[in-house]
């Protein structure tokens, strides 16, 4: 905004003594820019001054009337330009906020997209993480298992040792058994008793037909590798009886 400043130059007459009723001219007189106005004649007062003293104070009041006008006319061009460099300034301020705003707004949402971003890699990293301990769980869970099916396959060896040594036993037992049935099957089959003995119930006996004491019969069974038949091992009705000298069957 272009601005005028008015450049006034103005100088001011000493007054002179009051004893001397003429104004004496200054040396600079020819300088001065009111050297054309006409001066009005001094009037002569009383002894005291009083009427040459007030005609001098409304001259010298003049200048100062125009200084004053062109003092307020500087002083409404400064205030009007005052008045426009505030509104720019406060336009500027006003515009410079609005842009602060906006860019606060602009950095805030981009913090809460980084914010929101972030915590989305956070969950991703907690899920993978998830997803490399689980296989590792899964590891260790079927080193778990396995040890576990080991115990339990050297427990059912055991077991199985156990069974084929009760296996070999009775095996044992039913080939002995076999053995004793085969035996028993030949004696009956065939003659496996010596000559003079008698066959009955799987027992080879041997009846005397000789008369004897019970001592007798006894010394003579052992010198046969035989034991005497006591009434005790058998059942009466089971012990051979014959109605002739039979007494002491051997």
């Amino acid at each position: 905004m272009a601005q005028s400043v008015v450049y006034a130059d103005l100088k001011f007459v000493a007054a002179p003594p009051l004893t001397d009723p003429t104004c004496p001219t200054a040396p600079d007189e020819d300088d001065s820019p009111y050297e054309n106005v006409p001066l009005e004649p001094v009037p002569t007062g009383d002894a005291r001054g009083h009427s040459s003293l007030a005609g001098r104070w409304r001259r010298h009041w003049r200048v100062p009337a125009g200084l004053l006008s062109a003092s307020l006319l500087l002083l409404l061009v400064a205030t009007g330009a005052l008045g426009a460099c505030y509104w720019q300034v406060t336009r500027r301020l006003r515009d410079t906020s609005r842009e602060h705003a906006a860019e606060q707004g602009r950095l805030s949402q981009e913090v809460s997209a980084q914010e929101q971003s972030l915590e989305q890699t956070r969950l991703e990293l907690v899920w993978a993480r998830a997803e490399l301990q689980r296989p590792w769980r899964e590891g260790n869970s079927s080193q778990l298992e396995l040890g576990s099916r080991d115990a339990e396959l050297g427990r059912a060896r055991q077991e199985l040792a156990v069974l084929q040594k009760e296996m070999q036993e009775v095996r044992g037992d039913l080939m002995a058994s076999e053995s004793n049935v085969s035996s028993l099957r030949a004696c009956v089959n065939t003659d496996c008793c010596p000559p003079g003995w008698v066959l009955y119930k799987s027992k080879c006996l041997f009846i005397s037909v000789a008369q004897s004491t019970w001592w007798d019969s006894r010394y003579d069974c052992r010198r046969k590798s035989a034991r005497l038949l006591v009434q005790g091992d058998w059942a009466l009705w089971m012990v051979p009886v014959q109605s002739g000298g039979l007494r002491h069957p051997g």
